[in-house]
């Protein structure tokens, strides 16, 4: 059902696109570009502050993202556009006067759009909150709170618009944004907001939230009315430099270049840097988060940021060791550089040092979810506690501890959790992050462990180095601008569709139309298909249950029950919804083989002779040879194949082994035995619900999956609600 409603939306999708664009695209031929009158010096506004938009280098020359565009703009069209710094209430008043000149850096706005000439987009900006020490994930965080905004920025005006409800304790408005900075340094004000160009102080730790999320600013030029005349050709001069990439380049340069501008090397440091390799040890399979840590795509976290960032901006190369038992590693070699540093809350000698803020540092305890809780951590004494070998967790435990507690190293998390799920350890131990990855991986076990609790805040970490190293200082700079990097440039939106030229548009709406038209008879032909199709699969089940039902009376709502358990179980694993649809669909022809058997066979009432039991096995091939060629397709084939095949790979007819035996047909060998087990038959009596769970139990990682049997575990009431409610 989801491939057919996907090829059903995007159909749609496609038609109405095609149409809407096909119509655009025709009004294109009223709207002629204006000739463009040869100006002479024009002056271009722009506001008089240290951003990658515009700094002046120590020669005082003029640098950024637009001198450099001014520049390319001048050198296509042989215009004297010349960049003209000035306060921000002055550029303020001239805009508002429509004062002769170009506008840089205009946020456009609704109104403005109305009333201004304004250029195409240059590019989006997110609005942000900077402050020193609090962060916001919604915009109604801000109500009664102090919060500056600069003033005659339209940033104020389209936050009073989209969020009218705010209603902020103090607010205030600055000239620039430096002296909203030093607000916040003095703790005048909890938070400055403004767009992401605006908030580039990299002289302090600040930290930048996203309240936003739905208030994107759109930065334009915008022109006097004496000058309307040049805007065509710059606007196509903007579209061609976002087609091909040319304006995203220029960005990203001057954005690099204004923080290396920032980086300020003394003579001392380029020797150093010039006579020896910058080496730094960083843990090889523990994490420590956020400064580093390690899935599958690799390591991040702040650290790394901080040395890509070395490499990237100073173009020095970094040679990176990755150690195991590092604490122990560090503390016996006693590196000068720890960008990775743990240090206790009541040992103030490496104070000096620390190059960055600091964070708590935790490690979490976890146990079975049938366990109590660590109300206080003395309980965890004389307890089975798995750590990763090697890990800070053990050298904690040990120090803290000493012999009065029982360590049990593993060689991952995974086989902590095995130990643990066994009862050979009482608890594991272990930082929040490392344990989060592997259990989101395994949803089964996020219902089997919970956090019981956690270690003292005795510990924190953070980036130290030497102060007797050379590179102290430079490395303290980089630390700060990757922070500042990281929350600003490694956010960045996806980019939207780039615009197209008329013809080019003109051209893939009428191809879209064509392709739109052609699809809709091809879905109606493939609908009514589909729908005949469902018919006779429907026919085909029922009258196989039917056959089925009539050659064993045994069977009653045995089928039907097992198909309801095959569906529930499907669902909790998440499992695509057709594959659910047709697992709960099919599971009732599971012994669809057995109208082969004969009998005699089938109707013993005793054990079956070997050759008896083996006549018996081949109804999974007979019924598989039965629905063969229906059409019923692979899940339905798999079910009556292969569902009794045993995980541990005794089974029949292939003997498969673990995750070859398909998803479904293991899911049926599970409620199938259950419900077998429950229920009577002419060789055995009816099993209470208890002892059945307990057969189920024992059989994890021989006869069933131990993953589904961990989910039976959990969900074994509903199986019994299940049998209950359609009991024979």
């Amino acid at each position: 059902m989801d491939q057919r409603s996907l090829c059903f939306r995007t159909i749609l999708f496609l038609c109405g696109w095609s149409l809407l664009t096909l119509l655009w695209s025709f009004s294109l031929f009223a709207a002629p570009a204006e000739p463009a009158p040869p100006p002479q010096s024009v002056p271009v506004w722009i506001y008089d502050a240290q951003s990658y938009s515009f700094w002046r280098d120590p020669q005082g020359h003029y640098q950024g993202f637009y001198p450099e565009l001014i520049r390319a703009i001048n050198e296509k069209y042989g215009y004297h556009l010349q960049i003209h710094p000035i306060s921000g209430n002055e550029i303020s008043q001239r805009f508002t006067q429509d004062r002769y000149g170009i506008y840089a850096d205009v946020i456009r706005t609704e109104e403005r759009a109305r009333k201004k000439i304004l250029s195409a987009r240059i590019f989006t900006n997110e609005v942000l909150a900077a402050s020193l020490t609090r962060t916001l994930s919604a915009a109604e965080e801000l109500n009664q709170t102090r919060v500056i905004f600069r003033r005659n920025d339209a940033t104020w005006d389209q936050i009073h618009l989209r969020y009218p409800d705010l209603r902020f304790r103090d607010i205030q408005f600055v000239a620039t944004s430096e002296e909203a900075f030093n607000l916040l340094r003095e703790n005048k004000a909890d938070f400055y907001i403004n767009d992401a160009g605006e908030m580039e102080d990299t002289l302090r730790y600040y930290t930048l939230s996203r309240p936003f999320p739905d208030l994107h600013i759109a930065i334009v030029m915008a022109f006097s009315p004496e000058l309307h005349g040049l805007r065509a050709n710059i606007n196509q001069f903007i579209n061609d430099w976002q087609r091909s990439g040319k304006l995203q380049r220029l960005e990203d340069e001057t954005r690099r270049n204004f923080l290396l501008s920032r980086i300020a090397l003394s003579a001392g440091e380029k020797q150093w840097l010039s006579n020896n390799k910058l080496t730094v040890w960083l843990p090889k399979n523990e994490n420590f988060a956020p400064l580093v840590w390690k899935d599958k795509q690799g390591y991040h976290g702040s650290v790394v940021d901080m040395i890509n960032d070395i490499r990237d901006l100073l173009h020095v190369e970094v040679d990176v060791q990755y150690v195991d038992n590092y604490v122990a590693q560090m503390r016996e070699q006693k590196w000068p550089i720890r960008l990775v540093n743990v240090i206790n809350t009541s040992d103030y000698s490496q104070s000096d040092g620390m190059i960055g803020p600091t964070v708590a540092w935790h490690n979490v305890y976890y146990n079975r979810i049938d366990q109590p809780f660590l109300w206080d951590e003395e309980q965890i004494r004389h307890q089975r506690v798995g750590v990763l070998r090697g890990s800070f967790a053990g050298l904690y435990l040990r120090q803290r501890f000493g012999n009065e507690i029982f360590v049990v190293s593993g060689s991952s998390i995974e086989e902590l959790l095995d130990a643990i799920e066994n009862h050979r350890i009482d608890y594991i131990l272990g930082d929040l992050s490392s344990l989060e990855l592997s259990l989101r991986g395994n949803e089964l076990f996020r219902g089997v462990l919970k956090v019981a609790g956690m270690t003292r805040v005795d510990y924190e970490i953070g980036p130290w180095v030497d102060p007797a190293h050379p590179l102290q200082h430079l490395l303290a700079q980089i630390h700060r601008i990757s922070s500042y990097r990281t929350q600003i440039e490694r956010h960045v939106e996806p980019k939207a569709i780039p615009e197209l030229t008329k013809n080019t548009f003109r051209m893939i709406s009428l191809v879209l139309l064509i392709t739109a038209l052609f699809s809709l008879c091809l879905l109606a032909i493939m609908w009514r298909q589909m729908k005949q199709n469902r018919a006779v699969n429907r026919s085909i089940v029922e009258a196989m249950e039917k056959v089925n039902r009539a050659h064993d009376d045994e069977t009653g709502s045995h089928i039907h029950r097992v198909a309801q358990y095959c569906g529930f179980m499907a669902r909790e694993l998440k499992l695509p919804r057709r594959m659910v649809h047709e697992i709960e669909h099919f599971a009732s022809l599971h012994d669809v083989g057995k109208i082969a058997v004969p009998e005699r066979i089938l109707r013993k009432q005793g054990p079956l002779s070997p050759e008896e039991f083996n006549e018996m096995k081949l109804h999974t091939l007979k019924g598989w040879r039965i629905i063969q060629g229906l059409g019923l397709g692979p899940v339905a084939e798999n079910i009556i194949h292969f569902h009794h095949e045993k995980w541990d790979g005794s089974g029949y007819p292939e003997g498969l082994r673990g995750e070859q035996i398909p998803i479904e047909a293991r899911i049926l060998a599970l409620a199938d035995v259950y419900d077998a087990l429950r229920q009577k038959r002419v060789y055995k009596p009816g099993y209470s619900h208890e002892r059945a769970c307990e057969m189920i139990f024992q059989g994890a990682g021989q006869h069933f999956d131990p993953q589904l049997v961990a989910l039976f575990r959990q969900q074994h009431l509903k199986f019994q609600a299940i049998f209950d409610a359609q009991a024979d």
